[in-house]
């Protein structure tokens, strides 16, 4: 399924203005500031536990927020998407920040990488907009090494009234938004096992190993509104958020 949320990834002026605009500020607004980019950037980096020189994918990287945040750690950054126009904008904000970051225009659907090619993989966002995320997981799991770390921030399916009528009107601009349960099913099916999950409002953080991995460890942290249950009286609004694109 695609649609204007897929088309307008292809749009010089989406590409520029997503990061600045949006990226940067987005996990505060959804989670009701409980949560911010930099805590969400400090979080994938603690719990990948990946040294310096190892080889990560950015999965759906648009402009690359997290490729650059890993290259800076000195990783050895691969970042997909299919968007010519996020692709030279992640490029640009590299060279200007002086990361080293190869850029691959590809569908996350059909990785263009070895098996097991990689000793991490991480996406923000993008899960909501591929086409096919079992397809993408289980290709994800392809190219990781056994013992390999996936981090996921995605926008899950809504608890409340309002956040359900909002994603059903969003759906219609090629956006999904899946149950966690459902995206560890799909995960393991694709020989992911999952191992933390966090739910910050409509946003989940969440750690999958490619292989048997450690016990499930979930652990939720919801913030205040957006996407809890609350009573009629109270009840608050709910907002949340080519293969391959935005986080």
């Amino acid at each position: 399924m695609t649609g204007p949320a897929q088309w307008s990834n292809h749009l010089w002026l989406t590409a520029r203005l997503y990061e600045p605009l949006w990226r940067r500020h987005s996990v505060a607004l959804m989670t009701g500031r409980s949560f911010d980019t930099a805590r969400e950037l400090a979080s994938m980096h603690k719990h990948l536990g990946l040294p310096p020189g190892s080889t990560v994918v950015d999965l759906g990287c648009s402009a690359g927020l997290y490729a650059r945040t890993l290259a800076a750690a000195g990783m050895n950054v691969s970042a997909v998407d299919v968007s010519r126009a996020f692709l030279a904008e992640g490029a640009r904000l590299a060279r200007r920040e002086g990361r080293d970051v190869r850029f691959v225009r590809a569908d996350v659907l059909a990785l263009p990488f070895d098996d097991a090619a990689f000793d991490g993989a991480v996406s923000g966002g993008s899960l909501n907009e591929f086409s096919d995320p079992a397809q993408a997981l289980r290709e994800a799991a392809r190219v990781l090494r056994d013992g390999a770390p996936l981090w996921l921030m995605y926008a899950a399916r809504a608890e409340g009234v309002a956040g359900r009528a909002l994603q059903g009107a969003l759906r219609a601009s090629g956006l999904r938004f899946p149950a966690p349960a459902q995206v560890d099913a799909w995960a393991l099916a694709a020989g992911l096992t999952p191992e933390r999950s966090e739910r910050r409002g409509p946003l989940v953080f969440a750690l999958y190993r490619r292989g048997g991995g450690l016990p499930p460890l979930a652990t939720t942290s919801p913030s205040p509104g957006w996407d809890r249950p609350t009573p009629r009286r109270n009840r608050r609004f709910n907002w949340e958020r080519e293969s391959g694109a935005r986080r």
